[in-house]
């Protein structure tokens, strides 16, 4: 419903040209005819005759046309005629004087300008032909400008000098000067990242959405700087400067680099910068994957390429993924096991400064200091576990001798009873357990009554 009210607004809102015209002389050519008057206006005495003429009431005469004895002297000059041809009568086109606008236009500071619905062409205010109608129902790609970050990666969204401008949710945008509905999730949307930088570092993230024309005229504003082709890049707020034969953008304390979140892609993101815009018919950048998307020049910018900004990460050419991390392996390309023994160097060398280097090293050393703590820590938890003092009693246990409690056995009766025997382990335990009670017991008691007796 809001789409079709903003339709509706649109088709009903008249347009109008703001170019200035500047004011002309207005000559004027009439005369009656059947007590009708005929008038026709121009720019000058021909151009009045002229307009007479096309409207089939006079025609120009040569200098030195006669007629009835009166010499005309061309091009003031214009004969009436009447609509079979036959010459009716003459008038002269006369100088109204003084520079006045042109029809359908009114005077302003400067000059002229065209009224509602008339633009300006040759000096004249002519009615407006709506430049959209025709593309009506058109559908394409429309390439969106997310934002650009330092690095190429594709995990990489902090965006450098935004705020980040994102299609509305509705995707209705300009485009162009008509009005478009774009498509901002599903089947289509694919999102790129540049891997060549941009002068000031930058790497350059966007994102093609399917598009429908609306057939309706629109002026392109702040809110649409995604999908223009002319959008600068932002500069670097750090220091620009080069790292492996790269440009780059770096922050330091005194000129930190502040980044905006520029939020999920709506696709993964791979190798490519095509130009902000409508995708081109035909030509460079009219293709599609990595490489068919990306001019192949350019300076990593919205107005696309170059050619190596669609070549890179874990996979250049069509359909490339963007980088992941640092380097970048083909579509085609395996990981290679590399740096064990037996193993090919790997094509980033560790810097191994300050490593252990084998027996009787500073390694050897490190590792009999961290047994010997292994060992006091064992210690110590044995002390903690009641395992490793024990000892300690040792002097003291003879003064609370107690007789060894043997192993419980079936007692064997006597032959006479058959091989029967009698078994009292099932309750020794716990006459044990009862007699240590009492004697506990009996020791407390005496201990209270001598202490009874004391006091």
């Amino acid at each position: 419903m809001q789409r079709l009210f903003l339709l509706l607004v649109l088709a009903f809102v008249p347009l109008c040209s703001h170019a200035l015209i500047q004011p002309q002389s207005q000559w004027a050519l009439q005369w009656n005819w059947e007590n009708v008057t005929q008038r026709h206006y121009g720019a000058s005495a021909s151009d009045a005759c002229a307009q007479a003429t096309a409207a089939g009431n006079a025609r120009i005469v040569a200098q030195g046309f006669q007629l009835g004895g009166v010499t005309f002297s061309a091009p003031k000059n214009c004969k009436a005629m009447s609509s079979t041809g036959i010459i009716v009568g003459s008038s002269d086109a006369q100088d109204l004087g003084g520079a006045t606008c042109p029809a359908n236009s009114t005077a302003v500071t400067g000059g002229c300008q065209c009224n509602t619905n008339f633009d300006e062409s040759g000096g004249q205010c002519v009615p407006h032909v709506n430049q959209c109608t025709s593309k009506t129902g058109q559908v394409g790609l429309l390439n969106w400008t997310e934002g650009y970050t330092r690095t190429p990666d594709e995990g990489d969204r902090q965006a450098v000098g935004g705020p980040v401008i994102s299609p509305p949710s509705s995707g209705q945008v300009c485009d162009g000067g008509c009005n478009v509905s774009l498509q901002v999730s599903g089947p289509g949307v694919q999102a790129y990242v540049s891997q060549a930088p941009t002068a000031n570092g930058l790497y350059r993230r966007s994102v093609d959405y399917p598009s429908l024309n609306l057939g309706t005229e629109c002026t392109m504003g702040a809110a649409d700087a995604g999908a223009k082709k002319d959008l600068p890049p932002p500069d670097c707020p750090g220091s620009v400067g080069e790292v492996a034969g790269k440009t780059v953008c770096v922050g330091t304390a005194a000129k930190p680099v502040s980044t905006s979140p520029i939020g999920q892609p709506p696709a993964t993101p791979i190798a490519g910068n095509p130009a902000a815009g409508p995708k081109p018919v035909s030509g460079d950048g009219s293709g599609s994957g990595s490489t068919g998307r990306t001019p192949t020049s350019g300076t990593g910018t919205a107005t696309g390429g170059p050619a190596g900004a669609g070549v890179g990460g874990k996979g250049g050419g069509a359909g490339g993924t963007a980088a992941s991390g640092a380097g970048g392996m083909g579509t085609d390309e395996k990981p290679t096991p590399c740096g064990s023994p037996g193993q090919p160097v790997c094509a980033v060398k560790v810097d191994e400064k300050g490593t252990p280097e084998g027996a009787g090293t500073t390694y050897d050393v490190a590792k009999a200091k961290m047994d010997e703590t292994k060992g006091k820590n064992d210690e110590q938890l044995a002390k903690a576990a009641g395992q490793g003092d024990k000892g300690f009693l040792e002097p003291v246990r003879s003064l609370f001798w107690s007789p060894p409690i043997a192993a419980c056995e079936p007692v064997a009766l006597p032959s006479s009873f058959q091989g029967l025997s009698l078994d009292p382990c099932g309750v020794v335990d716990g006459a044990r357990g009862l007699m240590g009670f009492l004697w506990a017991a009996g020791g407390l008691f005496v201990c209270l009554g001598m202490v009874k007796k004391v006091i």
